[in-house]
C-alpha cells in the first residue's frame, strides 16, 4: 500500500482480526484491535485513525447510526464495513451514511488489502481537494492583495465593482505584475465561484494544440488523437475561462474564439456536434493590443469583445511605497517555508529595495526576497543581505532609478555580458523563456536560440518536457 498510517479493526472474531492485523502490520501500518462497540468508542475518543475496518454487527443501526454520528471522524478517516451477508439496500444505506466501502465475508486478505488501499486513496485525495480549495480561497481573495499606493487602490476599487458582473475583462500589465492572481480573485469573488476557474496560456501552445486545448477534439480528429478530449471551454461552463497572453494567439484561432464569444457554441475538432457553453472570459496580455491591431496581428472585433472592462495593473516602479509591504509579506512566507526566524525588513534594506527599477515587477521582488531570506542569518533582512542586487541599482540622486551594468577595470567580454544578462533576466522571470524574451525585446525564437547557444538549462524546463 502507498498510504501508511493508523488503522482500527473492530471485529469480534479474534482469529480473523489477528490475521488481518498481522498482514496490515507487515505493510507498515500501525494497527489497533478491539472486539466490541464500546471499546471502539473509547479508542476513537483517544486516538485518530486513517482507516476504520469494522464488523457491521458491532455498530448500532447496522453501522448507519454510528456513521451519522461521526462527522468529525469521517472528515479525515476512511471507514470500511464488513459483514457475512447483506442486502443491496443495506449496502446503499451505509454508503450514503458515509462509509468508504463495504466488503462481504468471506474475503481473501489480498482482496481486502486492495479495497483498503482504494478507500485510503479516495479519502486522501478528498482531503487534499478540501485543503487546496481552502488555499485557493486564501490566495485569490482581494483582501490578500497587498498595497497602500493610490495606483493599486484604484485597481482594487475597480475590481470590487466588476467582480459580480458577467462582463468580459481584459487585464493588462507588464510581466510579473500578478495578472493571473487578479483574474482568480475576480472569479472567486463572483457568483461563478463554485464552478471552475480554467486557465490557458495562449503563448505556450502551437496553433493546432491551442485549438484542441480550447475546444477539445474527437477521437481520430488528427494524427495522435487516440481518444476524445474535453476542451477548456467545456470545462469552464458556468465558470470562468482565463486566457493568458491572448496577444500571442494566431489570427486563425482568434476568428474561432470570436465565434464562440458571439454564438456561445462551438464544435470539437473533428466533430459535428454543436456544444452550448456559458463561460465568462477574462483575458490578459503584457502587450499593447491596440498597437498590434494596427500592425494587423490582432482582430479589432475580438478586442472589443474581450475588452468590455479593462483592468490595468501598474508596474512596481509606479507604486514604490508598496515595495516594503510586499517584501515583508514575502519574508514571512519564505521564512515559514525555510523554517527560519526572519520576520522583518530593516529600514535601510527597504530604502535599498525602493531604488531598484524592478523590470520583473512583483515576481522579481518575490524571487529576490526568497534569496535574501535563504542567505540571512538574523531576524530581519538587512541591506547586506541584498548586496547581490548592487550591480542592478543606480541612484541618480533625483529619485529616478534604472538598471545598469558595472564594468570592471579589467574590462568585460561582450559574450560574457550577454550571457550574464540573459541568465539574470531568466532568473527575474522565474526561467520562463517567453517572459524573458519580452523583457529583453527579442522574439521567442531568438531567445530559444540564445539558450541553446549558451548551453543554459533549468530543472523546470526538464519537468515540462
Amino acid at each position: 500500500m502507498e498510504q501508511a498510517g493508523r488503522i482500527l479493526i473492530i471485529d469480534r472474531k479474534s482469529r480473523v482480526r489477528q490475521e488481518t492485523a498481522a498482514v496490515l502490520r507487515g505493510l507498515d501500518f500501525q494497527v489497533e484491535e478491539v472486539d466490541s462497540g464500546d471499546q471502539a468508542r473509547m479508542a476513537l475518543k483517544n486516538s485518530a485513525y486513517q482507516l476504520i475496518l469494522a464488523e457491521v454487527s458491532l455498530l448500532p443501526g447496522g453501522g448507519v447510526e454510528f456513521l451519522l454520528g461521526q462527522d468529525a471522524i469521517l472528515s479525515s478517516t476512511a471507514v470500511v464495513l464488513m459483514a457475512s451477508a447483506t442486502s443491496v439496500d443495506d449496502v446503499a444505506a451505509v454508503m450514503r451514511a458515509g462509509a468508504s466501502d463495504f466488503i462481504q465475508r468471506p474475503y481473501g486478505l489480498d482482496e481486502l488489502c486492495l479495497r483498503l488501499e482504494k478507500s485510503l486513496k479516495v479519502r486522501f485525495y478528498e482531503h487534499e481537494l478540501t485543503y487546496l480549495r481552502g488555499e485557493r480561497d486564501i490566495i485569490y481573495r482581494f483582501e490578500n492583495f497587498i498595497g497602500e499606493s493610490s495606483a493599486i487602490k484604484e485597481v482594487f476599487a475597480l475590481l470590487s465593482k466588476v467582480s459580480n458582473s458577467n462582463a468580459s475583462i481584459l487585464i493588462s500589465g507588464e510581466t510579473g505584475t500578478g495578472k493571473e492572481l487578479v483574474a482568480g480573485a475576480i472569479h472567486y469573488s463572483s457568483p461563478r465561484a463554485a464552478k471552475g476557474f480554467i486557465k490557458v496560456n495562449c503563448a505556450a501552445l502551437h496553433d493546432n494544440l491551442l485549438e484542441s486545448e480550447l475546444f477539445g477534439h474527437e477521437k481520430g480528429a488528427y494524427t495522435g488523437a487516440s481518444r476524445q478530449r474535453i476542451g477548456r471551454f467545456e470545462q469552464a461552463d458556468r465558470g470562468t475561462l482565463f486566457l493568458d497572453e491572448i496577444g500571442d494567439m494566431s489570427l486563425g484561432t482568434q476568428a474561432k474564439l470570436l465565434r464562440v464569444l458571439q454564438e456561445k457554441e462551438f464544435e470539437r475538432l473533428g466533430g459535428d456536434k454543436t456544444i452550448k457553453v456559458d463561460a465568462r472570459i477574462i483575458s490578459a496580455s503584457n502587450k499593447d493590443l491596440a498597437k498590434i491591431i494596427q500592425d494587423g496581428d490582432f482582430r479589432e472585433d475580438l478586442f472589443y469583445r474581450i475588452n468590455v472592462i479593462n483592468v490595468h495593473i501598474p508596474p512596481l516602479r509606479e507604486r514604490r511605497e508598496d515595495i516594503p509591504l510586499l517584501a515583508v509579506s514575502f519574508i514571512r512566507k519564505f521564512a515559514a517555508d525555510l523554517k527560519k526566524n526572519t520576520t522583518t525588513l530593516h529600514p535601510d534594506a527597504a530604502g535599498f529595495l525602493k531604488q531598484h527599477h524592478w523590470p520583473g515587477n512583483v515576481r522579481e521582488l518575490q524571487n529576490c526576497i526568497e534569496r535574501a531570506v535563504l542567505m540571512s542569518d538574523g531576524s530581519e533582512i538587512v541591506k547586506e543581505d541584498l548586496l547581490f542586487m548592487r550591480s542592478l541599482i543606480k541612484d541618480g540622486g533625483d529619485g529616478e532609478v534604472a538598471p545598469v551594468f558595472e564594468i570592471p577595470p579589467q574590462g568585460l567580454k561582450l559574450d560574457d555580458m550577454e550571457r550574464a544578462l540573459i541568465i539574470e533576466t531568466l532568473e527575474i522571470c522565474n526561467w520562463v523563456q517567453k517572459d524573458a524574451a519580452d523583457m529583453l525585446g527579442i522574439s521567442k525564437r531568438v531567445m530559444n536560440y540564445k539558450v541553446k547557444q549558451l548551453g543554459l538549462a533549468n530543472a523546470r524546463w526538464l519537468k515540462n518536457k
